[in-house]
């Protein structure tokens, strides 16, 4: 999902570039600056908005969350490009999803490969997840909490096939994307137009930090 703001702090750049002509770098530091901001509010508001309907924490989406802000000068102000992008989220990092790590149905046996061989095990408890907020966790018959060599805890069903080393292959399942969550473009829209807004206050508020000297320029 790619938003693009155009034209956008045409007042406030004009201003910046004619307060702060004098000064080496004062523009491109006022404006650097006013940027980082509003990228900032940007990635907060977006966590913010997916948090009112789905059912994870701000650390799950920064996880697998991907916001780039693009920007360039000409002459009627600036040009910012977001770009919402990333792979969809495991299941198990919405809240509601259990067991938290991987346990055994003790009470059930099943016919399984292992290491190429066909073994009688515990089967792995069946796995309980959702997304939205509005809605219950739902438990999955087929599916289960296991833990990976590299330590990444999800939800898995098995696909019927084997995996290389001989034991049942696996496939997890996941949950929305954060470009899936935030909706329709008209959310983005709205989102990147509330950080252009923060870009914009914040620009004006460098430019008299610099004039005043609280405000270090790099040269």
């Amino acid at each position: 999902m790619n938003i693009t703001v155009d034209s956008a702090g045409q007042a406030a750049l004009e201003r910046a570039e004619k307060l702060l002509a004098g000064i080496p770098r004062g523009v491109t530091a006022a404006v650097n600056d006013a940027m980082s901001r509003a990228a900032s509010r940007l990635r907060t508001d977006s966590s913010k908005a997916i948090r009112e309907r789905y059912d994870i924490s701000a650390a799950n989406i920064r996880a697998n969350e991907n916001i780039q802000v693009t920007r360039s000068y000409h002459g009627s102000g600036v040009s910012a490009s977001v770009t919402f992008s990333g792979a969809k989220i495991p299941l198990h990092r919405f809240g509601g999803a259990s067991p938290a790590m991987p346990r055994q149905d003790t009470e059930k046996w099943v016919r399984a490969k292992v290491n190429g061989q066909w073994l009688t095990v515990h089967p792995g408890a069946a796995a309980s997840g959702h997304q939205l907020k509005s809605t219950s966790p739902v438990r999955f018959q087929n599916a289960f909490v296991a833990q990976m060599r590299s330590g990444h805890v999800g939800i898995f069903e098995r696909t019927g096939g084997a995996a290389s080393g001989g034991s049942d292959a696996l496939k997890e399942v996941m949950g929305s994307s954060v470009p899936q969550m935030l909706g329709s473009r008209e959310v983005a829209e709205k989102l990147a137009n509330a950080a252009m807004e923060t870009f914009e206050e914040r620009l004006n508020r460098n430019i008299t930090a610099i004039l005043n000297g609280d405000m270090r320029v790099s040269t």
